[in-house]
């Protein structure tokens, strides 16, 4: 039994990670309607940043607390996002660019971030501080390591408050506008470059904290990004785009088929790797819409 719950608490965690990369997707997809692949290399990025921030490598003089790393990081990760949006997306946005257009533009955005990680860090995975430790905790009966704990929290945290966000606030609702109908929502008054802008950043700034949040687990390291992708996709797909939960909700099934498939099906070790590949197949043929789907809108 003690091994039952240990294992669902990783699982746990990890499907919080690939729920804030869905979430990063999701926030981004809404009001533009564009896929930014970029956000697993902008989730190492933000790894990497964090190692810079807390590793003596970069600063030997300094030594910052992991809280206000995050914060770095969270504020790197928008202005990221942000200057994305402002040169690359906006300008095929203005020149009424199909969506596409977009699409591979940030592609390339992807392979720029990527070699530009191997470049200022290099290939060798580097260590990455957890503000608590590594030592083994036990809440309740659930036994895991003290990240694991931090990832769970952090995450239902950054939820909570696209949830708000979304549900409670008049920028929530010029989202959902604009997501619905971007003509009528620009007729409505309602600033589309803000809003394209704002969910930019906050997709880069969403991915950039997994990535500082998952880093200590894994490791920093640039091949760190494309699993990251795939897995925050799939989750998006598994949840759907409408609700914010859904993102959650979609990175929990994943993380547990992942690890409990890999655990008790009689596959081998290799081949787990094709699960969330399996699950996106499914999901797109059976289900395109995800399993919630958006429920009556109000703007």
């Amino acid at each position: 039994m003690e091994d039952f719950l240990e294992l669902l608490v990783s699982a746990t965690a990890s499907g919080c990670v690939y729920g804030l990369l869905a979430l990063a997707y999701l926030v981004i997809i809404r009001p533009t309607s564009i896929i930014n692949f970029a956000v697993g290399e902008w989730a190492a990025s933000g790894a990497f940043v964090g190692v810079a921030v807390l590793s003596t490598l970069v600063w030997p003089a300094l030594e910052w607390p992991w809280w206000s790393a995050l914060l770095i990081v969270a504020a790197f990760g928008a202005l990221v996002g942000y200057g994305t949006e402002l040169l690359c997306v906006r300008p095929l946005v203005a020149r009424g660019a199909p969506e596409l257009s977009a699409i591979l533009v940030l592609l390339g955005v992807l392979v720029i971030f990527r070699e530009g990680n191997t470049l200022l860090f290099g290939a060798s995975p580097l260590p990455s501080p957890a503000p608590f430790g590594f030592r083994r905790m036990l809440i309740g009966p659930f036994p895991g390591v003290s990240q694991q704990f931090l990832i769970i929290g952090a995450t239902f945290g950054v939820f909570l408050s696209a949830w708000l966000f979304f549900e409670r606030t008049v920028w929530g609702r010029a989202f959902e506008a604009v997501a619905l109908n971007r003509k009528a929502a620009a007729l409505m008054g309602i600033d589309l470059r803000m809003v394209g802008a704002l969910a930019f950043a906050a997709g880069g700034a969403i991915a950039a904290v997994a990535g500082l949040l998952v880093s200590p687990l894994t490791s920093a390291h640039f091949l760190m990004g494309l699993p990251l992708a795939t897995q925050g996709f799939t989750a998006l797909v598994i949840g759907g785009i409408g609700r914010v939960e859904g993102a959650l909700l979609g990175g929990l099934i994943l993380a547990f088929v992942e690890q409990f498939g890999a655990r008790w099906l009689p596959v081998p070790s290799g081949m787990t790797l094709a699960f969330p590949f399996v699950l996106l197949i499914g999901f797109l043929l059976f289900r395109p819409t995800g399993l919630l789907r958006a429920p009556e809108t109000r703007v």
